[in-house]
């Protein structure tokens, strides 16, 4: 494509439609749903703060961050929209940097419209939660964990370090990740082959994974109240939710699911075409798109698939065991890997047609539910 020779023109363009996208939908409150928009009173200063940090759930760095952009700047606003934008950026970075012939600009403007456009980071980016910033260091460790992978070099292992570090500090369970991308870039960087691997064996590559963190695990099973879960008990649509909230403009599963997938889809006895068309047909698009991506791919995806499906099983069996919320948000670190897949496999498809199809879709669906439905206020899923 000769527009990709422009590539900083165009992620220019889509950082601006990034910030447009999220200054609307700051206008308008509705856009925020069960979490108010920014407080200032949240942010006042006691002297208990450092107090605080020891009894409360969240991991320090998520106060040290926003207190400081509180203290220079009096607004809490730009704690998250600095993040918010600067993630449009770091995944244009990480998908440049998936080698691969001919199709890495086209594979980093992907990921960065998709960063740009997503509701779910839209929603991160306009409320005094600061999982703009979690989702901005998951993507700096993908980027430094691609370059590790792909070219190691002191400076990439350092910083690929330090960004892991800053994540577990800012997330109370962003540890897990870290973890099983540790182990998983070692295991499959050491024995690094040229002839494909079975699938098969990447599922069991996730499980063995799993092993390190069977000590939390068991210390969640031996203490029922280690994490609290009353609010947002687990059912099984909640795993469907997960991909709706991360592929559509529709968001579900942030702060507690539905009972069930089914009856937003089905409403006395007829279709709900708007959940059909702004929430399941975009979220099919990716699915299709991330199993593509898995079934024709290098080591490198094996090594991301594993990671990928050990985080989310530990996730999923620690909700089942009702230990800990199965939230949308508590996936966000897995969130850049599955937009990387995404626009690897749309990029690599042979065909335009479907291409174009299939980017016409998931663009229209997702910016005319979020301009429909959370900045103009009109309802859309029936």
């Amino acid at each position: 494509m000769d527009l990709i020779k422009n590539n900083k023109v165009i992620l220019t363009l889509i950082v601006l439609l990034g910030f447009v996208l999220r200054f609307l939908s700051l206008k308008n409150p509705i856009s925020c749903y069960e979490e108010g928009i920014f407080s200032l009173s949240a942010f006042s200063f006691h002297f208990d703060f450092f107090q605080a940090l020891k009894t409360n759930c969240y991991a320090p760095l998520y106060y040290y961050y926003q207190k400081l952009w509180v203290l220079v700047f009096k607004n809490p606003f730009f704690a998250v929209l600095v993040p918010s934008l600067a993630s449009i950026v770091t995944m244009y970075y990480a998908g440049k940097n998936y080698q691969t012939k001919n199709s890495s600009t086209l594979i980093g403007l992907s990921c960065a419209l998709i960063t740009a456009i997503s509701s779910y980071l839209i929603y991160f980016g306009i409320i005094d939660k600061t999982y703009s910033l979690v989702f901005l260091l998951s993507a700096l460790v993908l980027l430094y964990s691609i370059k590790t992978f792909e070219a190691p070099s002191k400076n990439h292992f350092t910083l690929l370090s330090i960004f892991s570090i800053l994540l577990i500090l800012s997330h109370t369970i962003g540890f897990i990740f870290v973890l099983f991308n540790v182990f998983g870039l070692i295991a499959f960087k050491i024995k690094k082959k040229k002839e494909q691997v079975d699938p098969f064996m990447v599922v069991a590559a996730g499980l063995v994974l799993c092993l390190p963190l069977i000590p939390f695990l068991l210390k969640m099973f031996a203490h029922p109240t280690f994490i609290s879960k009353w609010w947002s008990p687990f059912n099984w649509g909640n795993i469907f939710f997960l991909l709706t909230d991360f592929f559509s403009g529709v968001l579900k599963n942030i702060v507690s699911a539905p009972v069930s997938f089914y009856n937003q889809l089905i409403r006395d006895d007829n279709i709900n075409f708007g959940f059909l068309l702004f929430a399941i047909l975009p979220s099919a698009v990716c699915l299709y798109l991330i199993i593509k991506s898995n079934l024709e791919s290098k080591r490198i995806d094996k090594y991301l698939l594993a990671v990928t499906t050990a985080s989310i099983l530990t996730i999923l069996i620690s909700a089942i065991a009702q230990k800990i919320p199965f939230l949308s948000k508590y996936y966000i670190e897995l969130y850049p890997i599955l937009i990387l897949m995404v626009s690897k496999a749309w990029a690599q498809l042979s065909s335009k047609n479907l291409k174009t199809a299939l980017a016409t879709i998931y663009i229209f669906m997702t910016l005319f539910f979020i301009i429909a439905a959370r900045i103009l206020n009109f309802s859309l899923l029936g």
